[in-house]
């Protein structure tokens, strides 16, 4: 028998009249044909009727009212699958023999085949149908609809007096994280990388007799989320770990087996960053780099540096386009920290800045501007591209506008929170398959914290380590990372003789000093939106407060002589005060006299 309990609803949009019911109540409605009279109109091609249909999650039960992913309260177990424009009849019989599939069904359509999967995890549901989107993908060809992972998936019922449930399946337990579903990132990363894995295997080695089975989980646990993150293919880790364990002559080898399978499990559901630490840690505590001196640097490389900094090779900072500012800020592959008031036109006069990189050094961007619709920043970067406002742009100078900001700018959707480091896991993805120049993240304050309870990380710990970590990832990817920041409360209130806002200092960005200590270059934005002159107003400050590599380009400004620039009327570009100056020459202006050739 079938009980588990899923929800069913008397149309997809009656979410408030939800019932409770068995999964076996289910499939004898769908056998029995409760809604014969209307799959057969729809099968004749009234596909209007679909929406009169009762609605089934799978999945399990809801809140009342509900029906999200945040609001499930039980969860079944099972997943439904969505096989769309086959041959019902064949992939029936195929799914059929398929000894993870407990149930299968023609659709409403008739022209596609419903499944149902018992999962090993309901916490790691997702992870689960992205790893069976793959599976019948490589098994049978068969390819999954990527829209249906969500928890909450709605399934219209069906009728099929030949539908297919099996008394004997198997739960299915693979799993392919968010971080690792492109199997072509997998791939172009390389091989599995084995010092992580013989990491594993000396722990197992290195144990004793009485901690053999909580260092098997350790290491089992450290090779999951090195698994999830597309760092070690998951069949060359349990290979590994199952033969270590042999190895030490051990009574239960099926107790180890299922330690094995449960750590896993477990490091799969870590972040990045935790396992990185945890391996820190067990590299410590198992003394396995006693021997490894790779901790000091290399009198080679830099006696090197050295004699080319001498001979005036190394390179030098790129140009913003204006020889004036280029003497306080160029462009530099680096960790970029910038802060200011809020809503003084921050994230306005940055993109305008990457705009100008892209002009002059064809760099490529990732951004993220969580408080900012993603539409309105491509707009942004269109109108900076043009030097134009959209309004009066015409259709042809969009098009190649579009075709410019599409070549040189990813831009991730803001519909979702994420943590710092799920951006920079997005960066790397991005990178591996065509490499980028810089990241903007905007504002770092609406990143979602996750700090884990285990290592006893407090807020302060957790941004320095933010901060610690663009730094790394700036300097591994070679990749410029700007990341803006709104300053405290308490530096608002501050004011000049005039009366008006002062500029805040880089002190007082939230989440503290860090960011100073941590960045490359430190930058603060300001503007006197409080000014009786409008075209005041539109001026906003640049203070450039620290840059770490003189030598190379860029050097702080006095602070009372930030470099001034001017927003133009119709909020399309800016140009420099003293001299008045552009920085680039815009596409708009580029394109005057080729119109024919488009």
């Amino acid at each position: 028998m079938n009980n588990q309990k899923v929800t069913i609803y008397p149309t997809i949009y009656r979410t408030q009249e939800a019932v409770i019911t068995s999964l076996d109540t289910v499939l004898t409605r769908i056998k029995e044909g409760k809604s014969r009279p209307k799959v057969e109109l729809i099968r004749e091609g009234d596909k209007s009727v679909k929406q009169e249909l009762p609605a089934v999650c799978f999945s399990g039960i809801f809140e009342k009212n509900k029906r999200s992913d945040d609001s499930l309260k039980y969860h079944s177990g099972l997943v439904i699958l969505d096989f769309d424009h086959v041959d019902v009849s064949r992939t029936k019989s195929a799914l059929a023999g398929d000894k993870y599939i407990m149930s299968c069904w023609a659709s409403p359509s008739g022209e596609g085949v419903k499944a149902l999967v018992e999962i090993t995890n309901t916490e790691r549901h997702r992870d689960h149908y992205r790893s069976l989107k793959r599976y019948f993908d490589e098994q049978y060809g068969l390819e999954l609809d990527s829209t249906g992972e969500n928890e909450s998936r709605a399934c219209f019922e069906s009728y099929d007096p030949d539908i297919v449930v099996k008394g004997e399946y198997e739960r299915y337990g693979g799993m392919l994280s968010e971080r690792s579903q492109n199997q072509e990132v997998r791939e172009s990363s390389g091989r599995t990388d084995f010092n992580k894995v013989n990491i594993a295997a000396a722990m197992i080695r290195k144990a004793e007799d009485g901690d053999k089975h909580n260092v098997l989980v350790k290491a089992a646990s450290l090779m999951g989320g090195y698994i999830a993150s597309g760092i070690v293919e998951e069949d060359v880790a349990r290979w590994v770990l199952e033969r270590e364990i042999q190895k030490r002559d051990i009574d239960n080898l099926e107790g180890a087996l299922k330690a094995i399978d449960d750590g896993v499990a477990n490091g799969k559901k870590l972040p990045i960053s935790e396992v990185i630490n945890s391996e820190e840690k067990i590299k410590r505590e198992m003394k396995l780099n006693d021997g490894d001196m790779s901790f000091i640097s290399s009198d080679d490389v830099d006696y090197d540096w050295i004699e080319q900094y001498v001979d005036g090779n190394i390179p030098l900072g790129l140009t913003t386009g204006n020889a004036f500012m280029d003497e306080n800020f160029v462009f530099k592959k680096e960790f970029v920290m910038i802060n200011g008031h809020s809503n003084i036109g921050k994230t306005t006069f940055a993109l305008w800045l990457m705009v100008a990189s892209s002009m002059h050094h064809d760099w490529r961007w990732v951004i993220y501007s969580s408080e900012n619709r993603s539409a309105a920043v491509k707009m942004k970067l269109v109108q900076f591209a043009l030097n134009k406002k959209i309004g009066s742009t015409t259709h042809i100078e969009r098009k190649k506008a579009r075709e410019w900001v599409e070549k040189h700018f990813v831009v991730i959707d803001n519909s979702k929170t994420y943590s710092y480091m799920d951006i920079i896991l997005f960066c790397e993805k991005v990178h591996r398959q065509n490499p980028i120049d810089g990241l903007f993240v905007d504002p770092y304050n609406s990143l979602k914290i996750e700090m884990s309870a285990n290592r006893g990380v407090g807020p302060h710990e957790y941004h320095y380590e933010a901060a610690s970590e663009f730094l790394t990832f700036s300097n591994n990817m070679d990749v410029a990372v700007w990341v803006n920041a709104h300053s405290i409360t308490e530096s608002q209130r501050r004011k000049g003789d005039d009366g008006l806002q002062v500029a805040p200092y880089a002190e007082d960005t939230e989440h503290g000093g860090k960011w100073v200590n941590r960045s490359d270059c430190f930058i603060t934005l300001h503007r006197k939106i409080q000014h009786p002159d409008v075209l005041q107003r539109r001026c906003i400050e640049m203070h450039v407060r620290k840059v770490r590599e003189v030598d190379t380009g860029g050097k702080p400004t006095p602070y009372a002589q930030p470099m001034i620039f001017e927003l133009n009327s119709t909020q399309s570009g800016f140009s420099m005060h003293a001299p008045h100056q552009k920085l680039f020459t815009s596409l708009g202006e580029q394109l005057v006299g080729k119109q024919e050739h488009f």
